[in-house]
């Protein structure tokens, strides 16, 4: 009998200390960006101008890693508006329009109404993840001058960054439009995530609006390892 309950705890360790590595699984093979082939460009056009959008960030909750295979649901396709890829980190995401908790654990979202790609600032929020090949995992390896591209699969948006910084998570003017003044009055995009796991900070990495041309697949892809 007291080998039989051994065996059980045993058994029950096991699964608590896999369950992270479960939900890391879960969290990669639930990645959005493959879905994105399936919509069309227009599609894409009609998810940005339709439906009730949330931007509030302060409704937005941390991931718990221990608890993604309970709370997770079906991501809202129909927020979906472009991708976002990083070729440096090898990054792939969705981009999702509004802030939605859910939605943040399939992709990105972006952070202000009416956002365009080339225009503005446009800003977008992803979690911090330890694993750096979930969502914005690896954010803070990005170096000055690598290409960030967006694509809404008319055009394909590539930026230079030329700016990273930690600040404290009260600095909401870092989404605004004013900071194009940094980049010679440029459109740029602000990815930010949180630093580390460090309450009461925030990371932005920003990149300065380099050049558009039409979408295609492997010109969004190109240079990011299979």
């Amino acid at each position: 009998m007291k080998k039989k309950i051994a065996l059980l705890l045993i058994f029950i360790g096991l699964i608590i200390f896999s369950y992270p590595k479960i939900s890391e699984f879960v969290l990669l093979s639930q990645n959005k960006a493959e879905k994105i082939d399936a919509l069309s460009s227009d599609k894409l056009e009609k998810n940005a101008n339709s439906g009730d959008k949330n931007f509030d960030q302060s409704k937005v909750k941390p991931i718990d890693i221990n608890g993604v295979i309970l709370n997770r649901k079906d991501a809202d396709m129909s927020k979906i508006v472009g991708q976002l890829v990083i070729p440096s980190i090898n990054k792939n995401i969705a981009i999702f329009d509004g802030l939605e908790n859910n939605n943040l654990m399939y992709g990105a979202c972006t952070m202000k109404p009416n956002q365009r790609m080339g225009l503005g600032n446009y800003a977008i929020a992803g979690h911090y993840m330890k694993n750096e090949k979930l969502l914005f995992g690896g954010l803070m390896n990005v170096k000055k001058g690598d290409v960030i591209r967006l694509t809404n699969k008319k055009n394909i948006y590539e930026y230079r960054v030329f700016k990273t910084l930690k600040v404290k998570d009260n600095r909401t003017d870092l989404i605004d439009d004013v900071k194009m003044s940094e980049a010679d009055g440029k459109a740029i995009v602000s990815l930010m995530t949180c630093y580390y796991d460090t309450d009461g900070y925030r990371y932005f990495v920003v990149g300065k609006f380099d050049k558009l041309y039409p979408y295609s697949s492997n010109k969004m892809l190109r240079s990011i390892s299979e």
